[in-house]
């Protein structure tokens, strides 16, 4: 039995209603078609599939090293959801995977951690190790420190930017540090006055660049 020490997950960049009239196995046959008959390989390259109904396959056998990523096959088991067409490496699981996709996902994973001892730091996407955008999300951030129902939950839907409580924190950070700025002036002789304005430049400018960072979270689908 060779050693393994990592699991890797993939996608397999079809669309989401590919092939949907068919079973889950006749899916998993036509990919296999395409490593072994179009490209050669002994076997379907993964280890296991699963469908977007939450369906696992079993692939290649667990015992056979896989072929499905370059340089890291020898110790690794690989595991693929259908699914992905157009995904971006920094995209949410959920953009492209169905709840029932991520769960079973979520099961098969930490079933084959207790089994084979790895580490949940050895448990990553192609994308960790190629510059694929495979399998559309970062595995590791999917899994750290996420309960089942959260790793699953839907990306809360934005429309404008003060749905986001950072975002409001942020924009109060900045209106006080102005008030602030504004209300120390009265008293003071002109050098204080511009000490005063200097550190209120910075601190503002500060302020506005989180909040543009946050923003960005914002845009994520984050609070």
């Amino acid at each position: 039995m060779r050693q393994i020490r990592q699991i890797i997950v993939h996608c397999t960049a079809t669309r989401p209603d590919w092939w949907d009239k068919k079973t889950i196995n006749e899916q998993v046959k036509e990919v296999e078609k395409w490593h072994v008959v179009d490209r050669g390989w002994k076997a379907i390259g993964y280890h296991y599939l699963i469908g977007r109904n939450g369906e696992v396959v079993q692939g290649r056998p667990i015992e056979m090293i896989g072929s499905h990523a370059r340089g890291h096959n020898k110790d690794s088991i690989g595991i693929a959801l259908f699914g992905g067409f157009g995904s971006d490496a920094d995209d949410l699981a959920t953009d492209h995977f169905t709840p029932l996709q991520l769960a079973a996902a979520y099961e098969l994973i930490r079933k084959l951690q207790g089994q084979y001892n790895i580490k949940s730091e050895r448990v990553i996407g192609h994308n960790r190790i190629s510059s694929k955008a495979c399998p559309g999300f970062r595995v590791q951030k999917w899994l750290a420190g996420m309960s089942l129902s959260e790793a699953t939950a839907k990306k809360p839907e934005r429309t404008k930017p003060t749905q986001s409580k950072t975002v409001k924190a942020s924009a109060a950070t900045v209106a006080a540090s102005a008030g602030t700025a504004v209300t120390s002036l009265s008293g003071m002789n002109e050098t204080s006055q511009y000490i005063i304005l200097g550190f209120a430049g910075l601190t503002i400018l500060f302020g506005v660049y989180i909040m543009r960072e946050r923003i960005k979270a914002w845009a994520e689908g984050w609070k």
